[in-house]
């Protein structure tokens, strides 16, 4: 028998199918998907495969059967792929561009790992290897015989027990089973007195699977919601498409606090009752404590969480409670569709238009994607849900891609809260220089004076944008990248947001030795620090990427605000979704211009986004809830229609700026990034790349369109790496060719054309152009 196999090699040259012979002992056990070991190069050195196909047969283009190689081991009883797992590995690859082993990767869990090393034996240098799982066991002590037996053992063998010892087999005979250290706790006995028992044969070791499981410090129980008749409408509607083999994805259009979650909720027991598994995603930033409560309490224990703040041991566990069928539902962000669900009925992709749906590490892939393929090839229903839907996502409704569903009510009936503008040229020609405006300092007095809490937003965490002499001008950069630092007070630091360097700000100027320096720009820092000198009696609390780094900081400050333990919390985006806080009765927006003058084709619509989505944590309990936004641009459309909650309106402009320039989702587009140490190899290589694109276009008589650059990326040097990039859209080409043109050019011919000291990076659809 033979076997097709993709390796996890992180060679370029291994990025394809091989064959091997499976030995006479192992055809009967080895399945498609399985994980095997195998002798792999001139070395034969030990590597981990996975098998794609069986056959008993070779095809002509095969090699020769004697230079076959033989695999050495199965390594796990049951496979780890799916067959369907395996078709979608091979469309991540064509669709991202990426290895075998890149998309492999996605679905191949923490906490496995195939050790080869050299030894030597018979005075010759072999490989060996280990297979290593991060599984945790916890062993249970019980009694082999009755008492009377082991008095019996004890006497014919003439042993001699300590009293710690007889202590022991006491405690056991009435005791039917005790967890091992616990033994030794409770009577105060050492492992050898116990391991003395297990020689003797008088007890059983029992060794039990231990599931390591996330904890969460933020509660909410479990109550009866009654759905409204929108609600039902939705529930209903998604109900009839799941026996469906060809089904059509479902965009919900909820307004903010529209009840989004009860309908989820729904749906999960839905697909329970008909014995299916289910997937809730949502962001990584909107991974609240709120909305993991609210499933496990519903749902108990077969609800599992999986996001990168678990513990490798942790996502290993998540894995095989999945893979044991104890875990039924699970709550994740982005990479928990990758889990190996056997029954999967429903994927639900909560905030569906949030960038980090995106993934910015290779494979690029973009998670809707994925989960349509998902849909249509195992007939799985996919319900994606938002406020403030994708662009390109509600044309597709629009274009009948999708079945549009719509919540335009608010759940309690109450009114979506009033947005109040404030201009801020305004406020600045009226002699004003404060950051927060006097309407809404006056807003925040009178809602904590009246026992209501309020948000504040800014989309830009630390004290400072930056750190200038105010002589000469120079701007304190980062060392490593074409930035400047973001200064932090609590530091007295300048950090890169984009490496993590930090550094002292000097007290002198670098460039002409000034001891004028100051900071220009705003951050949540400054905002809180703002609050607490000028209204000491006000409690605030801030949330942003520096208070929330360590593990249970959210949560905890989530818990303490949600207690009422503070009057105000002030964060950037993290605020901006998934949050239900019953007594929030003012939101303010310090700056909704911040996104607006972005360097990139979507910042109108996320402008829109956050405005709307933070506009949403006010006002959901009993209480009428308004906000106050600050802007200079009070005449953009995204600011227009946010203030009047107007999706539609403001979808119609933006879909005809996206037709006019040829944008997503009209045309796709290609962001090929060149990265590398020294600036003019990664410049000329950048170079080299249009030039072959240029020849090859040219040499088929197509027209050389839709194509900019090469140019220095808007930020030309990140962590010490100097970047060039090229767009290309699909104005021209089919997208399957240019990706065919991408593939030869940059994987195939790579050596021939490029310096092997330059990265190249390949996007579809990125989410930054920077």
């Amino acid at each position: 028998m033979y076997i097709d196999l993709i390796l996890r090699n992180k060679s370029r040259f291994a990025d394809m199918i091989f064959t091997y012979k499976v030995p006479d002992n192992m055809e009967e056990k080895i399945m498609v998907g399985h994980r095997v070991s195998l002798p792999f190069g001139k070395s034969n050195k030990p590597t981990e495969a996975f098998v794609v196909r069986k056959r008993d047969r070779l095809g002509q283009d095969d090699i020769e059967p004697d230079k076959i190689k033989v695999i050495f081991e199965i390594l796990d009883v049951e496979p780890m792929l799916s067959k369907e797992n395996i078709r979608l590995i091979a469309w991540i690859r064509n669709r991202y561009m990426c290895t075998y082993m890149d998309a492999l990767n996605l679905f191949y869990p923490k906490g496995y790992k195939l050790e080869a090393k050299k030894v030597e034996e018979d005075g010759q240098v072999i490989w060996t290897y280990t297979d290593k799982k991060n599984e945790k066991k916890i062993s249970y002590l019980s009694l082999k015989y009755g008492l009377e037996e082991i008095d019996q053992m004890i006497s014919e063998n003439k042993y001699r027990l300590g009293l710690k010892q007889e202590e022991i087999i006491k405690f056991l005979s009435s005791n039917e089973s005790v967890e091992y250290k616990t033994l030794m706790e409770i009577l105060g006995v050492s492992s050898q007195s116990i391991k003395s028992l297990v020689d003797k044969d008088f007890l059983n070791v029992e060794e039990l699977d231990y599931y390591r499981k996330s904890d969460s410090k933020f509660k909410i129980y479990s109550k009866e919601v009654s759905l409204n008749k929108d609600q039902l409408y939705v529930v209903d509607h998604i109900k009839k498409d799941f026996p469906l083999e060809n089904k059509k994805p479902f965009l919900l259009h909820g307004v903010t606090g529209s009840g989004k979650t009860e309908v989820y909720m729904e749906l999960i027991e839905y697909s329970l009752n008909q014995g299916l598994d289910s997937i809730l995603l949502v962001p990584e930033i909107a991974l609240t404590p709120q909305m993991i409560s609210r499933v496990k309490a519903r749902f108990g224990e077969i609800v599992g969480v999986f996001h990168s703040g678990l513990s490798e041991g942790q996502k290993h566990d998540v894995y095989r409670e999945i893979k044991n069928g104890n875990i039924r539902v699970i709550i994740g962000t982005r990479s928990a569709i990758f889990l190996p669900f056997r029954s999967l009925g429903l994927i639900i992709i909560d905030e569906e238009h949030d960038m980090s749906y995106n993934s910015e590490m290779t494979p690029k892939y973009s998670t809707i994607e994925v989960a349509r393929y998902m849909s249509l090839k195992h007939h799985v229903t996919l319900l994606m849900g938002s406020a403030t839907p994708s662009v390109s996502d509600y044309y597709r409704a629009q274009e009948g891609e999708y079945t549009l569903l719509e919540l335009n009510k608010r759940a309690n009936e109450r009114a979506m809260p009033d947005i109040k503008i404030v201009d801020m040229k305004y406020e600045m020609n009226r002699g004003s220089r404060s950051e927060i405006s006097k309407s809404l300092e006056d807003e925040i007095v009178k809602t904590v004076e009246s026992g209501n809490q309020a948000i504040l937003f800014l989309n830009r965490r630390g004290y400072a944008s930056f750190v200038t002499c105010r002589e000469c001008g120079h701007v304190i950069k980062c060392k490593n990248c074409d930035i400047s630092l973001t200064y932090h007070k609590f530091k007295n630091k300048g950090v890169c947001h984009y490496c993590g360097h930090e550094e002292l700000i000097p007290d002198t100027c670098p460039q002409c030795s000034s001891t004028n320096i100051g900071t220009l720009g705003l951050g949540t820092e400054k905002i809180e620090e703002y609050i607490n000198k000028k209204y000491p009696s006000i409690r605030t609390l801030r949330i942003d990427k520096d208070t929330t780094s360590r593990k249970g900081q959210l949560e905890s400050i989530l818990s303490q605000f949600n207690r009422q333990d503070a009057d105000v919390l002030i964060g950037t985006q993290i605020l901006s979704k998934g949050h239900d806080f019953e007594n929030v009765t003012l939101v303010g927006i310090i700056s909704a211009d911040m996104m607006l003058n972005y360097p990139d084709f979507r910042s109108f619509e996320q402008t829109y986004q956050l405005i709307t989505q933070v506009a949403g944590r006010a006002g959901r309990g009993q209480k009428k809830g308004h906000v106050i936004l600050q802007t200079y641009n009070v005449d953009h459309f995204a600011i227009r229609h946010a203030v009047n909650y107007d999706y539609k309106s403001f979808y119609q402009d933006e879909i005809r700026l996206r037709r006019a320039f040829g944008y997503e989702p009209f045309n796709n587009m290609f962001r090929i990034v060149f990265s590398g140490k020294n600036y003019n190899i990664v410049k000329n290589n950048a170079a080299k790349f249009i030039e072959t694109v240029k020849y090859l276009l040219e040499s088929q008589s197509i027209e050389v369109k839709g194509i900019l650059g090469p140019n220095e990326c808007s930020i030309n040097r990140i962590n010490d790496r100097y970047r060039w990039q090229v767009i290309i859209k699909d104005e021209v080409m089919d997208i399957r060719r240019i990706k065919s043109m991408l593939r030869y050019i940059c994987i195939s011919k790579f050596d021939q054309i490029f310096d092997k000291n330059v990265n190249i990076n390949i996007e579809i659809n990125p989410n930054s152009f920077i």
